[in-house]
């Protein structure tokens, strides 16, 4: 599937000036959904593309015509979310202006997230002015009813992001099952074991050579030695990290490999697993999935699913819990867990202007100082070391935003403006998507209805109308969870809107008493760097970057 711009070109110099020529991507995923037909592999969305494409061409009356430009495709990957190195690409290409259209074989494979999809097909690919074409939902953004296929389309994404959270819901249930069982499920063994199935379950075996580092670690933590300096011990050592062990499957680096040094945040992980200590300890965190949001909650101790003495233990549970109390104590500086809000205002949009890393944070004697983190490293990644306190980038941005604006002559009750309208968007398109909910639900009552009556007058079998009555029943649950969130984000959106609105009337009026928070950073600031002389540089996303 690799590119062929020459072959491309070629095509592209052949078609007829009469009629538009699109240059297609055909964008094919397949997940690890276990009940995937056959007949949604990769191979065959690709051919049924080509010879949409084909019959397309062929037609005398076409008002447009399809030059293929590349194929991409991601396999072994969910449709929950479009973080897929395929889709990736391919949005390269497109905010590169090297393709304008887009085609799938259907909505399902562009993706099973009802809002991340909707939000592609009806605010992004139009803004950048790219045909969407959906061949087997005989879809096509440009065509002139598209409007009137827009409902049908919502509802069949709808429908997609129900069906994936089924799935979803369904593999959690097989999940928890074989970890009550003691079974190991997840996706690699922990640093120090291995996993292979034992008399017919997945078990975790020892690895001697790693396990000797999960020792060196916990017993070098809990005598009291600091992570930084158990970091340059394995560092002189030679220990591979845990992603280069992965890769290298060794220990030790030898010649001709890189050597990288652990990060804070990996000791930290191997001294917080439990299964260290024999006892297999699972289900500590939990997709949000199915309540429509991303990333994982972190569950009470009281919910992990733990089957004792499950594996051949590496260190004892004494001195495991030695470690954790060490931890709990908080002598080393705390991880974003227990950052209150709004507190690192700049994290998202500071780096470093020498090495382009996102700067880490500290909190010293009560203040939050950003550093570079590459300042630590041993490795090539070395960075000098710079440091800046929270209060004084609020000064300095608070101040340059004052300069700006009245550089800019923007009136207060412009930028007042300009902030409701963009909240007031965001509220008006959930809105809609409640509205459209609203729609389908009664479609389904009605749907519900009738079967009753033909069940009623025994034009329908009973296995028939139950199926129909549990198939209602999860979409009514399902509407009612996603219209509670989708309404608690709306009071939150007016909430936040209240607090900005507020917030750039005491900025523009130059009082300089407000702080500025996280999301109000966010919008107004693309990215801030700071230099090994400790200059401050900063871009606005109303104007060019700023030296200070």
């Amino acid at each position: 599937m690799a590119r062929t711009a020459q072959r491309y070109k070629k095509l592209v110099e052949k078609k007829s000036a009469q009629v538009p020529v699109y240059r297609a991507a055909i964008y094919a995923r397949l997940s690890v959904d276990k009940n995937e037909k056959k007949v949604e592999s990769i191979e065959t969305q690709v051919a049924l593309i080509k010879e949409f494409i084909q019959t397309h061409n062929a037609k005398a009356d076409k008002e447009y015509e399809l030059a293929l430009y590349d194929i991409y495709s991601d396999i072994g990957k969910t449709g929950t979310n479009f973080e897929r190195p395929g889709f990736e690409r391919m949005m390269k290409d497109i905010r590169e202006r090297k393709v304008n259209c887009i085609l799938v074989k259907d909505f399902s494979r562009f993706g099973r997230n009802y809002i991340e999809t909707g939000n592609y097909l009806e605010k992004i690919l139009p803004f950048m002015k790219i045909r969407f074409i959906s061949i087997c939902d005989r879809y096509d953004s440009f065509a002139p009813d598209s409007e009137n296929q827009e409902l049908t389309m919502n509802i069949k994404n709808l429908v997609n992001d129900a069906y994936a959270k089924d799935i979803s819901a369904k593999e959690r249930a097989a999940k928890r099952i074989a970890q009550k069982n003691g079974e190991y499920v997840g996706s690699k063994a922990p640093y120090g074991y291995r996993c292979e199935k034992v008399d017919g379950k997945y078990t975790l075996l020892i690895e001697p050579e790693a396990a000797k580092i999960v020792q060196r670690i916990f017993e070098e933590y809990a005598a009291g030695e600091k992570i930084q300096h158990i970091i340059d011990d394995l560092y002189k050592a030679g220990v591979h990290r845990i992603s280069d062990y992965n890769q290298y499957h060794h220990v030790y680096c030898q010649k001709g490999e890189i050597l990288h040094q652990w990060g804070n945040s990996s000791i930290r992980a191997v001294l917080n697993r439990n299964n260290y200590y024999g006892d297999l300890v699972q289900r500590k965190y939990e997709s949000r999935f199915q309540k429509g949001e991303k990333g994982c909650a972190v569950l009470d101790e009281r919910e992990w699913i733990i089957t004792p003495t499950a594996h051949a233990p590496i260190i004892s549970r004494e001195l495991f819990e030695k470690a954790q109390e060490r931890l709990k104590a908080g002598q080393e500086a705390r991880t974003v867990v227990g950052w209150k809000k709004d507190e690192r205002a700049f994290y998202n949009v500071f780096y470093c202007g020498e090495c382009g890393r996102k700067m880490s944070t500290s909190r010293s004697n009560g203040s939050v100082f950003y550093f570079c983190g590459a300042s630590r490293y041993q490795d090539e990644r070395k960075c000098n070391y710079k440091s800046v306190s929270e209060d004084k980038i609020q000064s300095i941005v608070h101040a340059e935003l004052n300069r700006q604006f009245q550089l800019s002559g923007l009136q207060k009750k412009n930028m007042v403006a300009m902030g409701k309208t963009a909240f007031q968007a965001k509220i008006v398109q959930i809105e809609n998507e409640i509205k459209r909910m609203n729609v389908e639900a009664e479609r389904q009552a009605g749907k519900f209805a009738e079967a009753f009556m033909q069940y009623k007058d025994r034009n329908l079998s009973r296995e028939a109308y139950m199926a129909l009555r549990v198939e209602r029943n999860d979409w009514k649950i399902f509407c009612d969870e996603r219209r509670k969130a989708l309404e608690q984000r709306i009071t939150e959106l007016q909430k936040r809107q209240k607090e900005e609105t507020r917030f750039l009337k005491s900025l523009l009026d130059l009082k300089g008493t407000s702080k500025i928070n996280a999301e109000l950073a966010e919008a107004l600031i693309e990215k801030i760097y700071v230099y090994d002389d400790k200059r401050l540089e900063i871009h606005f996303r109303f104007k060019g970057g700023v030296g200070v």
